[in-house]
């Protein structure tokens, strides 16, 4: 293994332990923002279009406005759901389409490749294989899409790693 490549894992492994420490402290920062917005002085919001006030939190140099919207509105619900049912009777089918649509959708079940494979295996049998490669996502071109990851998170340690060829 060259030493650029030790480098390179070395810093990334730093990065991710110095992004996560700065993560966790900006949202104790943000969430000690948000508790100083709620118990400040609110003002009217620039865009007056929108419901709700907003905290000017001042810092050295620059002010941050801390917004506290009240328009946030349902992105989805169910067919059929209580709220269909109350939103139907407010504006009736053809109203409620102006605002809302219909879909239906198929979700996958499993979370990766690996998982849908076993279970085509076990269900499909011979025919898993057409099914799996089917489910491929895949680019312009047809060309299956391929994903490739740096797995911070799988770090080992360099005494557990043995790879081909080292020893």
């Amino acid at each position: 293994m060259s030493a650029a490549v030790r480098q390179l894992v070395d810093r990334g492994l730093a990065l991710r332990a110095e992004i996560a420490a700065r993560e966790a402290e900006l949202k104790r920062v943000t969430l000690a923002l948000e508790g100083a917005a709620l118990t400040g002085e609110q003002v009217a919001l620039a865009d007056a279009e929108r419901e709700g006030r907003q905290y000017l939190a001042r810092g050295s140099t620059l002010t941050v406005p801390v917004v506290i919207t009240a328009d946030a509105v349902v992105k989805s619900f169910a067919d059929g759901s209580k709220t269909y049912a109350y939103l139907q009777s407010l504006t009736g089918m053809v109203k409620l389409r102006e605002f809302y649509r219909p879909e239906t959708v198929w979700r996958a079940v499993f979370a990766d490749g690996k998982e849908l494979r076993a279970k085509a295996a076990g269900v499909l049998g011979a025919g898993a294989p057409a099914f799996v490669t089917a489910c491929l996502q895949r680019d312009k071109n047809g060309i299956p899409k391929n994903k490739i990851a740096v797995e911070w998170s799988r770090a080992t340690d360099n005494a557990a790693v043995t790879p081909k060829g080292e020893a």
